[in-house]
């Protein structure tokens, strides 16, 4: 669905002379180089608790990109 909106915009501003613009990320070293432990412990900091801190973590564990 992503991809064919994508499309339909793009298909949409070249047909009223507009320009567009496409900028794609790659996040795979991003989320590598992050210490889990240590983003969970800040997220505990900052006041992420119970269920909401549980996800991340169960998210997080035993995960690489």
């Amino acid at each position: 669905m992503a991809i064919l909106g994508l499309v339909d915009k793009n298909s949409a501003s070249v047909e009223n002379n507009e320009y567009t613009i496409g900028i794609f990320l790659d996040l795979a070293k991003a989320f590598d180089t992050v210490n889990h432990d240590i983003l969970l412990s800040k997220l505990f900091h900052y006041g992420i608790r119970s269920s909401a801190y549980d996800w991340f973590k169960s998210y997080l564990t035993n995960r690489v990109q």
